[in-house]
């Protein structure tokens, strides 16, 4: 998560400096509810003591207003249809929420 919003801050700050208006917030999704939660909450325990510097990133741009977070379902990511072997059925499923269609049916 801090890795995405790292690069939506870069892009969103160049786009201004080109003059072109961007979408802010920026919706950022991700499977981890603990990230999610990690996020907003603003109380460390000892459990997140390693991932602090990321978290304070990812906090002081979400109140920023730069990026929202949401949670997406795991079998709803659609970066999985790039980066893993997926089922026929939810490969398929993935690749209509891309907008990709077949113009010839499989043979």
């Amino acid at each position: 998560m801090r890795a995405a919003t790292v690069e939506l801050s870069w892009l969103t700050r160049l786009l201004s400096e080109l003059h072109v208006p961007s979408i802010i917030p920026v919706p950022v999704k991700s499977d981890s509810q603990a990230a999610i939660y990690i996020a907003k909450n603003s109380i460390f325990h000892k459990r997140t003591k390693h991932i602090e510097l990321d978290c304070h990133f990812v906090r002081e741009k979400l109140h920023e207003g730069l990026i929202s977070l949401s949670y997406t379902k795991i079998t709803d990511q659609l970066a999985d249809l790039l980066t893993k072997p997926l089922p026929g059925v939810q490969h398929h499923c993935l690749l209509g929420k891309l907008g990709v269609s077949y113009v010839h049916p499989p043979t």
